[in-house]
């Protein structure tokens, strides 16, 4: 129960025997602590006070019972004892009238059976590095296609740099004579760097088509199961020339939607990126190829210069996109888990 004041808004614990504030002097009303109502003030005995010395004792009348037993005057030599009062500790809170109404109990939300994503597995992951994972890693199709690429684009710029040599030569041939042996070097030297760049564009797709299984393959890992496209498929959509401008990003961002929502929309835009340099460079290719065509079967010196400027800023435009294409081949793989599977330790569960 609780003291409370309704003159100047202020309560305490109830105190038996207390029914005026001590702070302005009103009268306290009885309050149940939890209900917060009004309850009966239990009636008290009013604390005895002693008569003043000099008044003497009441007489009462022979047969009725006296209605307050005299006390005893004290000497006036001993000190008049003070009266302690208990230690009052007051309380804070807020007036009635100011507290917030009482919030709606709302049920619980109904929570649909707890179920597992994926088949539940005991074991701890070793995260130590076994000692020929360095020798495994530089073997992977990935650091194998990365090491091809660092040497294509150099094979292809000096390509290019001997149709340009081969192009000035024609040009200052046109008003002055050269010397046959020049020509003769000039054009076996153009014919080599042509089928050395011919022949590392295979590599280079041979060696994207290993590494285009390999990264499906990492990717369908990643959500424990196997890869639904057959493997000549997957080849034949990474190799063939100027199809697989459209197969191959189809092919990694099917992978990539297969992990999931996230990692697909982490690596579209990169994929987008390379999809649109690799179809620009197509594009060029096939001009220079029709080109070339048009030339071997007309015989025009005019048609040939034509073909040979063309199959010159295919060169360039190679080796720009694939020295690019480097750092930024990692990108595009849907999730970073090694290619080999790490041993797991079983435990027994308690």
């Amino acid at each position: 129960m609780l003291d409370v004041c309704l003159r100047c808004q202020i309560q305490a614990d109830h105190l038996p025997g207390r029914t005026t504030c001590p702070r302005c002097g009103g009268k306290l009303s009885v309050l149940d602590a939890q209900t917060r109502r009004s309850v009966p003030m239990p009636a008290q005995s009013a604390p005895a006070q002693s008569p003043p010395a000099q008044s003497p004792p009441t007489q009462y009348p022979p047969g009725q019972p006296s209605a307050r037993v005299p006390q005893r005057p004290r000497p006036a030599g001993r000190p008049q004892p003070q009266t302690t009062r208990a230690p009052l500790r007051w309380v804070a809170h807020r007036p009635l009238n100011t507290l917030p109404p009482a919030r709606p109990v709302r049920p619980a939300a109904r929570i649909g059976t707890p179920r597992y994503t994926e088949v539940p597995r005991w074991g701890l992951r070793d995260v130590g590095v076994p000692p020929g994972d360095d020798n495994r890693e530089a073997k992977s199709p990935g650091a194998r296609l990365r090491w091809a690429l660092q040497i294509i684009w150099p094979v292809l710029a000096v390509a290019a740099a001997l149709q340009l040599l081969r192009y000035c030569i024609l040009m200052f041939n046109r008003s002055h004579p050269i010397p046959y042996w020049l020509d003769l070097a000039s054009l076996w030297l153009l014919l080599i760097s042509g089928a050395v760049a011919v022949a590392a564009a295979v590599w280079g797709l041979f060696l994207f088509a290993r590494w285009l299984l390999a990264a499906r393959e990492r990717s369908y890992e990643t959500v424990e199961t196997s890869d639904p496209r057959r493997r000549w498929l997957i080849i034949a959509g990474a190799v063939l020339p100027f199809v697989n401008v459209l197969t191959a990003p189809l092919l990694l961002l099917e992978a990539a939607a297969a992990v999931g929502p996230a990692q697909a929309a982490r690596v579209r835009p990169a994929i987008n990126r390379v999809a649109v340099a690799w179809g620009l460079v197509n594009g060029l290719a096939l001009i220079a190829l029709v080109y070339r065509i048009v030339a071997w079967s007309s015989g025009s010196i005019q048609v040939g210069a034509d073909a040979m400027v063309a199959t010159l800023v295919t060169f360039v435009a190679s080796g720009i996109f694939v020295a690019w294409l480097v750092p930024r081949l990692d990108g595009l793989v849907a999730t970073d888990l090694p290619s080999v599977a790490p041993a797991r330790r079983f435990v027994v569960a308690a």
